[in-house]
């Protein structure tokens, strides 16, 4: 439903800025797994810093790999795809559900040999799916960083007045540690207690500064 070269050519076409909110999901959702052709990601962070990264991709048809191997593995995998893209972004931190990220395609031999000699990698299994008037993304993580779930929503301007589905269990647009840069030097497992611990003090938090949120699919 959404691939790479869609994402570049939205974020291009506003100055390179990004327009998304990010979700926790406690389950992957039917409409998720439904998803005929997900889509394996592995992702080298060059460089990640107080909210500024520089990150090298591949990503290909999920297919019939073996999702078990280790992200180092399933990029070079990746290289010998005949559907394989490779790309390098460059972000800035997030504000308010907005971010900077330029991105260009880069040969996938390219980025699958980067990925494959890089010690901070994220790999994840995407999944697309429309619930109600957008287009949502559900990212399956794996390796250090299962069973982790995250749900994204991206427009090509601000994110106003969003129906949540009931698969969200808080919003995590704000928390810098839902980056994938951070989560390939801090792997979601080890400080998922201390987050859950976060969860049963404060409960479930929405952003209130775009417009007003709508609970439920229409």
């Amino acid at each position: 439903m959404y691939d790479d070269a869609d994402e570049c050519e939205t974020q291009t076409g506003l100055g390179d800025f990004e327009f998304e909110r990010k979700f926790l999901l406690r389950d992957l959702p039917v409409e998720a797994a439904g998803d005929p052709t997900p889509t394996l990601i592995v992702q080298a962070y060059v460089f990640a810093d107080d909210g500024f990264a520089v990150r090298v991709r591949i990503s290909g048809p999920a297919g019939e790999l073996d999702l078990d191997s280790a992200p180092s593995d399933l990029a070079q995998a990746l290289t010998e795809s005949d559907d394989a893209m490779g790309t390098l972004g460059v972000k800035g931190p997030a504000n308010a559900g907005t971010r900077y990220e330029a991105e260009r395609a880069i040969d996938p031999l390219v980025a699958g040999s980067i990925a494959a000699r890089s010690s901070a990698l994220i790999a994840k299994v995407r999944y697309s799916m429309w619930m109600g008037e957008d287009g949502w993304i559900v990212d399956r993580f794996l390796a250090d960083n299962a069973p982790l779930l995250v749900g994204e929503v991206e427009r090509a301007r601000p994110v106003t007045d969003l129906a949540i589905p009931d698969f969200c269990v808080t919003e995590v647009s704000e928390d810098p540690r839902f980056g994938n840069e951070y989560l390939a030097h801090h792997p979601f497992p080890t400080w998922a207690a201390q987050f859950a611990d976060e969860y049963r003090i404060l409960g479930p938090g929405f952003m209130h500064t775009l417009g007003e949120n709508r609970f439920g699919v229409e």
